[in-house]
């Protein structure tokens, strides 16, 4: 489901229309109306692929579409915005969770309604790196990381081991340049 926008150079339209094929509950809905996919349209089914992390469930899931399930269920004026009511019961909720909150509400700007009001994925990718920084540097809580693959990934490290094979991976510490907390308003 991601990779089928395409930006072009030259053409001006920043889209490709080509014969979609997506599976039900990862296509972007400004697709269905204007049969044309964008870079935001991956940015959607990304956001789809982190509430299905978040939750353990499917897109579309007893005829119910993830997005309305989560959308229904959080409530800012709760803590931590009500996720208990969809979180994975796997990953559990207290207070070692560090910035899931902050996922939630990344998932959910990623599926905004229209395209224009979600973030690139560029804004996407810093913003998880915003949330790896904070979760790494909050003194108060235990590692978001408990994971025995980030075994020895201590606070400060730019690099982080993510498995056996030793492969890391570096954050840049960058900071989204929208506003987290402007994304919770059509929740």
């Amino acid at each position: 489901d991601f990779g089928i926008s395409k930006p072009m150079g030259d053409s001006g339209k920043g889209y490709v229309t080509t014969q979609v094929k997506g599976t039900m509950g990862y296509l972007d809905p400004d697709y269905y109306m204007t049969q044309q996919l964008t870079e935001k349209s991956d940015v959607y089914s990304f956001g789809v692929v982190l509430l299905e992390l978040i939750t353990a469930r499917t897109p579309i899931e007893r005829g119910r579409h993830i997005v309305r399930e989560v959308k229904e269920a959080l409530d800012k004026a709760k803590d931590l915005y009500n996720i208990h009511e969809v979180l994975d019961p796997t990953i559990g909720l207290s207070s070692t969770l560090g910035g899931l909150h902050k996922f939630v509400i990344l998932a959910m700007s990623c599926v905004k309604e229209s395209g224009s009001d979600r973030p690139t994925m560029g804004e996407v990718v810093r913003e998880i790196e915003n949330i790896l920084k904070l979760a790494s540097l909050n003194l108060n809580t235990e590692s978001a990381f408990t994971s025995s693959s980030y075994e020895g990934a201590t606070k400060g490290d730019l690099y982080h081991t993510l498995g056996s094979d030793q492969t890391t991976f570096a954050f840049s510490g960058s900071f989204l340049p929208f506003d987290v907390e402007r994304t919770t308003d059509h929740i």
